[in-house]
């Protein structure tokens, strides 16, 4: 009988429960002894790691002494070992402590650990990012820069931007969670630059487990509730093993501030300078527009009015405006009540979330050494967000032309334009939930996965005898669905264009000399909820049921010749994603020869891999949806009847507002060979020494063949100490969107040689002839590049592991990271590109420019990805466990404290232009931007846990140290406080279990954010968005205090 699953490449699977000569172990399964006993089984990862209340400090055998069968298969290593050769350190924590840790999705209990930084969770994101995901980032690197693996298996992508969707896992099938904070690349190729997490699953589970679950938040919204269920059973004598699992989870999305007296409105004003500082005040409000609209008529008698709720005229009263810097004009004011807070209405915080998952497994023993398995997953997840249109175009808010005959012009506003000679002004509004609606976002995700593998148990003699051998074959496929509904720029400017036909009919002016514009409502946007419903379904709405079909256009080589595509329109803009993941791999692992501390192991292997893309956009605006000439919004005459287009709006190449998507195609393939040897130096009484040397080649499609390799030292003494340390060499490949993601379009440059007026002639710019640089209009393309190389990065980690003796039960460990990224894939920007090929004559730019070859024109510039930037992590890890038994109110008691803490020193960026930064402490954002950094100096999480027989509680302390604004800016000179005040969240749960005759039943409850801390304020105010945001959701709880009841039930 095979009685491992610890095969080259696959981690040990959990056995919860099961006994081995009579031993029960802490989770894993384990190998034949290595010959040697004593050793510290979890001592390689984190020692503590492993001591969670769950599974106790040590396996031990009845008679007290260290469990002789040591050896396992830990997340960095593809060598089973009994862990004191594992020199990276590896954070170990168990399902139901993560469940502990946070009641909910995965990603969020996951993330509480303080080494993730601006991991992307349900509520991290926002209208214009990908909230509702679950893909985690260690250290901040990056979610593409860290590696997601479930059960040591790469997973299909989510995104083209890299990253896994852990939401769609199966929940109730995770045994535990092992993470690597440090480079593997050598063991599991690209993406491991900021470390590894390894979800391991329970494949051996047998009965029946259930759990139902519900959840609230103090301000009675956000309700939630969860349904999980599984079966696993052992068939054909023990040989065969089956279990299946489902589960469900429902959250009602929370799209407001209502009941949080935390949110004040805060905005920024100031310069920026000496004499003008950046400050924060709450209370703010629009200067510039409302939701009612302004009237901007320079040098007229009605500049400066204004419509109240009703459509009247009333002044308009903007206040003291900020300042902003970054090129963001005054935008904002304060302490005016009559005007509007643009984020009032409709705001996300939590998005309506819904996610399926099911699971099932099978494996069955040909013989004593041959055994095949299978396995399916199948998840969707599906998030609907909603927030009030912004109405900006092109860096302002929506500017729409009103004409002196418009209908819905109120009489005395009218009267004052015919009396002064004012033909036309500007209404500047922005969209408000009582009239054009919500902004809306339905993304959805579904996922297949199909494993089949088989493990091999060599009894071959010789030097393979008693070898592991392992090969599996793995199908992904996941499809992205994303609709958007929002104001339909094509439309719009028809729309609020309305007169009067001449029989006291309000009509669309176009509809006057044509049929350009089909079934044009005219709107009325003077005031809040006057327009019709039909106007506002007009604006904002696809007709649904079309049958399209479409030439596919993609920007990196235009039509793509004899395809066309064709699809039934949908109510939205619609967004179709689809990624396909083939994946093969065979390893072996085993013993070469004994030497004289121990046995030489070893482990090799290659591997297979293709990732592909296809997107495809269903706009029925503009069809082509990528292409330059894309036009769905047309100019000022370019319909009869169509007037008020401004030239910057009828450039715009989408018809829906903030839904610029392109077509996208491509694959990806790397082969892989891997080797690694485990080679134990010393092994004394009181002293132990071991290294470990891993490297892999891999050859990429596009880009060629790159080297990761790795090196590690560990030293034990008298099994309380530990010194481990690992130097690392790390690759990352382009991701698919940085590989295949191309726009096309036009830009404007400058020639940097000089008297090279036909530059600009040719491209119809209207300039006079110098000797100077010249202004020039070019066709650009932008985005993916299929030859991009891999990023590389050094990692050097060292640290120390302390298990005393003196006071079983307790273990300490330090860690000291530091990685450094050359060659980080960037763009330098379309001028950077003419000017390093133009100028310095650097051929990889000069690639990206296209001259004309009869006068030397630049006709088209390619600003796509290349490696050209830099960036740096380095920090301090700590962890500490305590669990003792102890007779406090008598029974089967015991305590346990656990801490993870980490430091964050060094979070630095160098751009492709040299520019160098240091942002590690900055959780707050840049103005005008509202990019927001995750980056906390000090994070730490500590828990104290307390059983006695059915009983248990665990008190758990988040804490998140003081932050810095903008680390750009100097406090008392260029803004008045830089700082972000610490907060510490307090949870809480209480559970009892019940044994009812061989069924264990379980009641607990959660109380998270048990003080209903808030979050601090770190504002941000975007000009493009028209709205403010106070707090940085990715670092900070938004929510507020909740709470989570449920039962288990497992027989």
């Amino acid at each position: 009988m095979i009685t491992s699953r610890c095969v080259a490449g696959l981690p040990a699977r959990a056995l919860p429960h099961k006994e081995h000569d009579g031993r029960e172990y802490m989770g894993y399964s384990r190998k034949p002894p290595l010959g040697r006993s004593g050793a510290l089984w979890a001592a390689g990862v984190s020692a503590l790691a492993l001591l969670t209340p769950q599974s106790g400090a040590l396996a031990q055998d009845e008679d007290g002494g260290t469990a002789p069968d040591d050896r396992i298969v830990v997340t960095g290593s593809r060598i089973a070992s009994d862990g004191m050769a594992a020199p990276v350190p590896i954070t170990v924590v168990q399902a139901d402590a993560i469940e502990a840790l946070s009641p909910g999705p995965l990603v969020t209990g996951v993330t509480q650990l303080p080494q993730f930084a601006g991991s992307e969770t349900p509520n991290s994101g926002d209208f214009f990012t990908r909230s509702g995901y679950g893909s985690l980032n260690l250290r901040g690197l990056g979610v593409n820069r860290t590696l997601t693996l479930l059960d040591g298996r790469r997973m299909p992508a989510a995104s083209a931007f890299g990253g896994v969707d852990i939401n769609l896992f199966p929940e109730s099938m995770i045994r535990s969670v092992e993470t690597v904070t440090g480079g593997a690349s050598a063991a599991y190729g690209s993406d491991a630059v900021a470390g590894v997490v390894n979800f391991i699953l329970d494949t051996d589970f047998t009965g029946i487990k259930m759990s139902v679950t519900g959840g609230v938040t103090d301000r009675g919204d956000g309700e939630n509730y969860e349904l999980s269920g599984a079966y696993g059973t052992d068939f054909a004598g023990g040989r065969g093993h089956f279990q299946v699992s489902g589960e469900y989870f429902n959250q009602e999305g929370i799209f407001n501030y209502d009941g949080r007296d935390w949110y004040q409105a805060y905005g920024t004003f100031g310069a920026g300078t000496e004499a003008a500082p950046y400050r924060f005040v709450p209370g703010t409000v629009s200067a510039n527009a409302s939701f009612d609209g302004r009237i901007f008529a320079p040098g007229t008698a009605i500049n400066g009015l204004a419509f109240d709720r009703d459509g009247n005229v009333a002044p308009f009263e903007p206040g003291t405006q900020s300042q902003f810097g970054y090129g963001i004009p005054p935008a904002r004011t304060a302490g005016n009540p009559a005007l509007d807070d643009l984020s009032s209405e409709v705001l996300t915080l939590y998005p309506d979330l819904e996610r399926y998952s099911v699971f099932a497994y099978g494996d069955y023993e040909l013989s004593d050494s041959v055994k095949v398995f299978a396995q399916y997953i199948h998840g969707r997840t599906e998030v609907q967000q909603y927030n009030a249109p912004r109405g900006s175009f092109g860096g302002t808010p929506t500017t729409l032309t009103i004409f002196q005959d418009n209908a819905f012009l109120p009489d005395d506003l009218r009267q004052t334009m015919a009396s002064n000679n004012i033909q036309s002004f500007t209404l500047r509004r922005m969209g408000s939930i009582e009239d054009i609606g919500n902004s809306s976002l339905n993304d959805r995700i579904t996922q297949h996965i199909a494993t089949v593998g088989l493990d091999v148990e060599l009894a071959t003699g010789g030097l393979f005898d008693g070898w592991d051998l392992g090969t599996f074959y793995q199908y992904g496929h996941s499809q992205r669905r994303w609709k958007q509904r929002g104001l339909r720029v094509d439309r719009i400017f028809a729309a609020v264009d309305a007169v009067d036909d001449g029989s006291g009919n309000i009509v669309c002016r176009t509809s006057l000399f044509g049929d350009a514009f089909p079934g044009c409502q005219p709107i009325n946007l003077f005031g809040r909820g006057n327009a019709s419903a039909a106007a506002v379904d007009y604006v904002t709405s696809f007709e649904p049921g079309q049958q399209i079909t479409t030439d596919l256009f993609f920007a990196d080589d235009g039509y793509d010749s004899g395809r066309s595509y064709s699809y039934t329109t949908d109510d939205a803009k619609v967004n179709l994603t689809t990624f396909e993941q083939h994946y093969a791999e065979v390893s072996a692992s085993g013993e070469i020869v004994d030497l004289w501390a121990g046995p030489l192991a070893a482990a090799f292997g290659g591997s297979f891999r293709e990732d592909s893309i296809l997107q495809l956009v269903q706009d029925v605006t503009n069809p082509a949806s990528d292409h330059e000439s894309g036009h769905p919004v047309l100019c000022s005459g370019e319909a009869p009847g169509l007037r008020g287009v401004s030239a910057a709006d009828c450039a715009n190449t989408v018809g829906v507002q903030y839904s610029k998507v392109s077509n996208i195609k491509g694959s990806s393939r790397v082969w892989e060979a891997f080797g690694e040897l485990l080679m134990p130096l010393v092994d004394t009484d009181g002293f132990t020494a071991n290294a470990n040397v891993a490297a892999r080649w891999a050859n990429y499609s596009g880009s060629g063949s790159v080297w990761a390799y790795k090196g590690g030292i560990e030293f034990g003494f008298a099994d309380s100490l530990r010194l481990r340390g690992t130097y690392s060499r790390d690759v990352r490949a382009g991701n698919l969107s940085e590989r295949f993601d191309k726009t096309g379009g036009t830009t404007t440059i400058t020639d940097p040689r000089p008297g090279f007026t036909q530059n600009c002639d040719q491209a119809g710019a209207d300039v006079p002839a110098s000797d100077g640089p010249e202004v020039c209009s070019v066709t650009r393309f932008s985005g993916g590049n299929p030859a991009v190389a891999p990023e590389e990065a050094d990692t050097f980690t060292v640290g120390a592991v302390f298990t005393p003796d003196f006071l079983p039960g307790l273990a300490l460990s330090l860690d000291y990271y530091d990685v450094s990224i050359s060659g980080a894939i960037g763009q330098v920007g379309t001028q950077e590109v003419v000017n390093r090929c133009l100028v310095q004559n650097v051929q990889q730019f000069c690639d990206l420019v296209t001259l004309d070859p009869n006068n030397d024109t630049i006709t088209l510039v390619g600003d796509v990805f290349v490696n050209v930037a830099e960036s740096a992590v380095r920090g301090l890890d700590f962890e500490g466990s305590y669990r003792t038994p102890l007779t406090l109110l008598g029974g089967d008691e015991d305590i346990g404290v656990r801490l993870f803490s980490s430091w964050l020193l060094e979070r630095s960026e160098t751009d492709a232009n040299g520019n160098y930064i240091d942002r590690a402490g900055q959780t707050g954002a840049r103005q005008g931007d509202q990019v927001y950094f995750p980056y906390a100096d000090f994070r730490a999480t500590a828990s104290l846990t307390y059983r006695n027989g059915g009983l248990s509680a665990l008190f758990q302390a988040r804490h998140i140290g003081s932050g810095i604004q903008d680390v750009t800016q100097t406090e008392g000179v260029t803004i008045e406080n830089n700082r972000v005040s610490p907060v510490t969240y307090l949870d809480l749960r209480l559970g009892y279990s019940f044994d009812l005759g061989g069924t264990e039943l379980e009641v607990f409850g959660n109380v998270t954010n048990l003080g209903d801390a808030g979050p601090p304020v770190t504002p941000s105010f975007s000009a493009f968005t028209g709205y403010a945001r106070q707090h940085n959701a990715a670092v900070y709880d938004l929510l507020g205090r909740r709470y989570t009841l449920g039962v288990k039930l497992r027989m």
